[in-house]
């Protein structure tokens, strides 16, 4: 029989499990920015739960380096230098097009209709000037292209990029540059992967996961 205490650790894990995985998105997606502080007690308040969870979540994100810590009750998204920046979404690239010239090898007839679906939503919120959604369908866009790359290291990695470039390039699209400034390659992207063109798709790829390297690399320089 599970003791109390046992029962409580659980549920504290899982709670804990479920608000790092939130958080993990809102960091993603750009509803927390660059800088942005992120207190214990306003979170368990949000969350409706004690500060114990919340605080585990936070501390796994910081090990990660996607927060870091400012107080003793609060924790900070990072602020970094343009350059800094830049190099992280130049990893991201480089690993991403790795990813999807894997990904031909592995891609299914079907799933060319889920990422179609996905770009009809990046339109539909960049229309509405949406950032969230926008940036939420294109990480699923291209979490499930690697997520077809067959490599678990490699998509953790690259994943584990994404919790913290999210805010650099939520700032990028919203603060940057104007909406018809976004050059994005999807389209082209799945004509390669249908045509199984593995040396296109990289291109393609790393090219569209550049696009943030480029802004913030033009920034460190000026």
């Amino acid at each position: 029989m599970i003791s109390l205490d046992a029962q409580e650790i659980s549920a504290t894990a899982n709670l804990s499990a479920r608000i790092y995985a939130d958080l993990r998105m809102k960091l993603i997606i750009g509803d927390l920015r660059p800088n942005e502080a992120v207190s214990i007690r306003t979170l368990a308040s949000d969350y409706n739960v004690s500060a114990m969870p919340v605080r585990e979540a936070l501390r796994q994100l910081a090990s990660e380096e996607a927060l870091v810590g400012a107080a003793k009750k609060a924790y900070r998204v990072p602020n970094l230098s343009p350059s800094q920046a830049a190099n992280l979404f130049f990893v991201r690239s480089v690993l991403e097009g790795a990813a999807a010239e894997l990904a031909v090898l592995n891609i299914r007839k079907g799933d060319f209709k889920i990422l179609k679906k996905f770009i009809v939503q990046m339109e539909n919120a960049w229309a509405k000037n949406d950032a969230s959604s926008f940036l939420r369908a294109n990480y699923e866009f291209h979490s499930f292209i690697y997520a077809r790359a067959g490599n678990a290291a490699m998509q953790a990695i690259i994943d584990g990029l994404y919790v913290r470039t999210g805010p650099w390039l939520a700032h990028g699209i919203v603060n940057l540059v104007k909406p018809d400034h976004w050059l994005g390659e999807h389209t082209r992207i799945i004509d390669a992967l249908q045509n199984r063109d593995g040396q296109k798709a990289r291109e393609l790829m790393e090219k569209d996961a550049k696009w943030g390297s480029d802004l913030y690399q033009r920034l460190s320089s000026s």
